[in-house]
């Protein structure tokens, strides 16, 4: 018997977590974010430390890694955080 989820549960789940992404997803994302040539060489390598890293992470650390490294590939300016 296959489980089936009743539609606003389904809409509640969609509001409260992210879609999933696979590693495959996420490369491909950070190669259209990658702001030259010399940034698209290093995503396999970005993604691989990442997945390597995974095991050991929670979800906002794994979610800061993400996002630092499409900040850095699109060559943003980072600001340094405030002092508490």
């Amino acid at each position: 018997m296959s489980a089936s989820i009743h539609p606003a549960a389904a809409s509640a789940q969609a509001a409260e977590y992210l879609p999933p992404m696979t590693y495959a997803d996420f490369e491909a994302a950070l190669q259209l974010v990658a702001s030259d040539r010399q940034h698209r060489v290093m995503v396999p390598f970005l993604v691989s430390g990442l997945r390597k890293q995974a095991p050991f992470m929670n979800g906002q650390a794994m979610m800061l890694e993400i996002l630092s490294s499409a900040a850095c590939l699109a060559d943003l300016p980072m600001r340094p955080r405030a002092a508490a």
